[in-house]
C-alpha cells in the first residue's frame, strides 16, 4: 500500500510543473534605477569547463532572449558601446536528498511500530543572473532562481527559463533613464 502511496505521489509530481524558488540581493551603494544600458559579459574559462547539458548554445539563447525581454520592459537597452551594466549568468547543478521517516501520522500497534527512513534524491538546478558595474568590475544587483530539474523535460525548459527569469526580475526596479528620456524628448516640441 504504501509503495502505491508513492508511485501515485510520484505521478502527481511528475505531471506538475516544477516549482521555481527565487531570490536577490543587491550592493545598497548603487540605485540601479539610474543605469540605462547593459550587455553581455563575456564567457569565462570556468563555464567553458561545465557540463554541457546545461552550458550549451540553446540555453544560452533561451536565458539571453528572456533576460533581453525583462530588462527592456523596465526600460533598459542592450548596447555594447560604454554600457552602464554587464550581465553574466551562472548554471550550477547539485544532488540534493530528502529523507523522510514513517510513519507519515498514521498510528500503527506495537508490532508494527517500526520507523523507516527512505532517502530521495534529485538534482537541483540554479540560474544566477548578475549584474555588474563594468568600471569597477563590482557586483551591483544579484538574482537566482532554483528548481529540481528531474521535473524539467528538454521539451519544458524554454517555458522553464522565461518563467524563471520573469520571476527572478519580478522586483527589479525600472531604468529612470527611459522616463527622462521620454520627458525631455515631449518638452522639445
Amino acid at each position: 500500500m504504501r509503495k502505491l502511496v508513492l508511485i501515485a505521489a510520484g505521478i502527481l509530481l511528475a505531471g506538475c510543473s516544477p516549482q521555481i524558488r527565487v531570490y536577490s540581493d543587491h550592493d545598497p551603494e548603487y540605485q540601479v534605477s539610474n543605469f540605462k544600458t547593459f550587455d553581455w559579459g563575456l564567457k569565462s574559462n570556468v563555464e567553458a569547463n561545465k557540463n554541457p547539458l546545461h552550458y550549451n548554445e540553446l540555453n544560452d539563447k533561451r536565458i539571453k532572449s528572456a533576460v533581453l525581454a525583462e530588462l527592456s520592459s523596465r526600460g533598459y537597452s542592450l548596447s555594447s558601446n560604454s554600457p552602464d551594466l554587464i550581465v553574466h549568468y551562472h548554471i550550477i547543478v547539485d544532488e540534493q536528498s530528502v529523507v523522510t521517516t514513517e510513519p507519515y501520522g498514521y498510528i500503527y500497534g506495537s508490532y508494527w511500530r517500526r520507523m523507516q527512513t527512505h532517502v530521495y534524491s534529485y538534482r537541483e538546478g540554479s540560474l544566477i543572473i548578475d549584474l555588474m558595474d563594468p568600471k569597477s568590475n563590482s557586483l551591483v544587483w544579484r538574482g537566482w532562481a532554483t528548481a529540481d530539474l528531474n521535473l524539467i523535460t528538454p521539451e519544458k525548459a524554454e517555458d522553464i527559463i522565461k518563467r524563471g527569469v520573469h520571476k527572478i526580475f519580478r522586483n527589479f526596479p525600472t531604468s529612470d533613464k527611459t522616463v527622462d528620456a521620454v520627458v525631455s524628448n515631449a518638452n522639445r516640441k
